[in-house]
């Protein structure tokens, strides 16, 4: 599946930053907290893909530190500005230019070219259940969660889009529409096509952060974008770093569970690794209700609804991390033998299978080499 002469293994873009010109755009100081003490230096900021990041730095000299926490802001904004699809910006065509006009021909930024290209080349790798073209898709059933929670999830605003508009939408969204020339930089697609990079952005970009620090000499830091754990080298103790994954079952009701009073009830798993990332998809977060039955935001691409069975998934890659979300997403929307079988016969990737809310769990071969069990 990855051969070494995989183009997108071996051949990704370079991280660059822009020029002065287009500081407002790129500031370090006015877009994120910055802390640095005596053992450690740390960046948060909620300005981008709409979600917290955070990175933390662990024995790096004062004044690199803040320098190599600029230089990884910078590659969050530039990742943030490219892939957006809710606005668009007058330094950069990025998917929401794209998608407002998306017979044109748009010409693009070679890193923009290299993630739209993953995003298409993982259709067919996961057999159909990755698709960035679903957007038509998944603005129908967004569309339907915002009217019910905006309405206080009275019964006259809550309902699902119909068969008949989803098996529209579902005309707009072959992937075989998507004209992209990796050469020369420029895609197009079907009239009334739109594209969405949600499950696969965020991964890439904390991937990006990641080769970033490492150029800068980072050797020991944790990033968390917005529950995507990155991590590389030992904590500053000496031990491996840990990743507490939280109990699904607890966040959805929001903690009023009586398990979820203790600490040991809160989090299904403590996962630890050197040079890992840890990312988890799960149907607990965004949701609506409608004649009792939930409806979350995972779509599966063979059905046009939410996948009714499963609550989560958490993924554990020890290369390949680049394509974190992507892979935790289909491994969600799949049926679980096959997700099974998948991660099995691949010795980069680990999972857990959070099943029902009794907590049953199902884990692949070697996922407890990460938890110690």
């Amino acid at each position: 599946m990855f051969a070494s002469s995989d183009p997108l293994a071996n051949n990704l873009p370079q991280n660059k930053y822009p020029p002065a010109t287009l500081s407002n755009f790129y500031q370090c100081e006015n877009n994120a907290l910055i802390n640095i003490n005596d053992d450690e230096a740390s960046l948060n900021t909620v300005n981008y893909f709409g979600t917290s990041v955070s990175i933390t730095l662990y024995n790096v000299e004062h004044k690199k530190a803040k320098s190599m926490l600029c230089n990884a802001l910078s590659v969050i904004q530039e990742y943030h500005y490219l892939a957006s699809n809710y606005s668009t910006y007058g330094h950069v065509t990025n998917i929401k230019t794209i998608n407002e006009s998306p017979a044109e021909k748009h010409q693009i930024d070679p890193l923009l070219t290299e993630l739209i290209a993953a995003g298409i080349d993982w259709h067919q790798r996961s057999g159909g259940y990755f698709n960035i073209a679903l957007s038509p898709v998944i603005d129908l059933w967004r569309t339907h969660r915002f009217a019910c929670l905006k309405g206080n999830s009275q019964a006259s605003e809550c309902s699902i889009p119909s068969q008949t508009e989803l098996n529209h939408a579902a005309l707009l969204t072959n992937i075989n529409d998507v004209s992209l020339d990796r050469v020369h930089n420029t895609v197009r697609m079907k009239p009334g096509m739109s594209i969405d990079l949600g499950g696969i952005a965020k991964g890439w970009m904390a991937e990006k952060v990641y080769d970033q620090l490492k150029v800068d000499g980072a050797e020991q830091f944790i990033i968390n974008a917005g529950g995507n754990i990155r991590h590389l080298g030992l904590h500053p103790e000496g031990r491996q770093f840990a990743t507490a994954v939280e109990d699904p079952v607890c966040k959805k009701s929001n903690y009023q569970l009586a398990k979820c009073n203790e600490p040991s009830g809160q989090y299904h798993e403590v996962i630890t690794g050197k040079d890992i990332t840890v990312v988890s998809s799960g149907n607990y977060l965004r949701y609506f209700v409608v004649n009792g039955q939930q409806y979350h935001h995972l779509i599966d691409p063979k059905t046009l609804y939410p996948k009714p069975k499963g609550i989560a998934t958490t993924v554990v890659l020890n290369s390949h991390q680049l394509y974190a979300d992507v892979i935790s997403t289909m491994l969600f929307l799949m049926p679980l033998q096959t997700a099974l079988d998948y991660v099995n016969k691949r010795d980069y990737i680990e999972a857990v299978w959070y099943l029902n809310e009794q907590g049953d769990k199902v884990e692949s071969n070697k996922f407890d080499s990460f938890t110690g069990n």
